[in-house]
């Protein structure tokens, strides 16, 4: 199975496991095309007055689109959990250049990531009437457009520590092989 760039997946990479790592990215992307055209100008439903407490156009359209930017990088490293480029430190880095990264760093830095994730999810989830912009009209068209746009992203964590243990169990395997 190879993913054009990506490459074929590491030796012993269940099937399932890329599929997953491919789909955290995913999961991320349709809230940042909303935050993305919103960020942009394109209002979806909002209204003057919350765009300019949100400071768009200006400093919040920075910082929207940096969050974007920020948010799909991060779930991209999950595919360095399936690909061989996530284990081992790039050849052209002087000192550790094609040193094989240990399993426990990957596997501590995406545990502590869904953690930090999951915690984003839950106070945004008992927060949403406020982070929304809907406040005064949850149901409206906008509203749940919204939703549907930022729904997928709650698979996120679970998406990234699925495919942690398949990492783990693949590097840990290797090793007693």
């Amino acid at each position: 199975m190879r993913f054009g760039m990506w490459g074929t997946p590491a030796r012993g990479t269940p099937r399932w496991a890329v599929i997953c790592a491919w789909a955290t990215p995913a999961s991320v992307v349709p809230s940042g095309i909303w935050r993305t055209l919103v960020g942009l100008g394109v209002p979806l439903g909002w209204s003057r007055e919350h765009l300019q407490l949100e400071n768009i156009p200006g400093s919040g359209t920075a910082y929207v689109l940096g969050l974007t930017v920020l948010s799909i990088s991060a779930a991209a490293l999950t595919l360095g959990l399936v690909y061989p480029w996530g284990e081992r430190v790039p050849g052209r880095l002087p000192a550790l250049g094609g040193r094989r990264i240990p399993t426990w760093v990957p596997v501590l830095l995406a545990v502590t990531g869904a953690a930090a994730v999951s915690t984003l999810v839950v106070l945004s989830v008992v927060n949403w009437s406020q982070v929304s912009g809907f406040a005064d009209r949850p149901y409206s068209g906008w509203a749940l457009l919204m939703l549907a746009c930022y729904l997928p992203a709650v698979l996120w964590p679970p998406l990234l520590l699925t495919v942690t243990c398949g990492y783990l169990r693949r590097r840990i395997g290797s090793r007693h092989a």
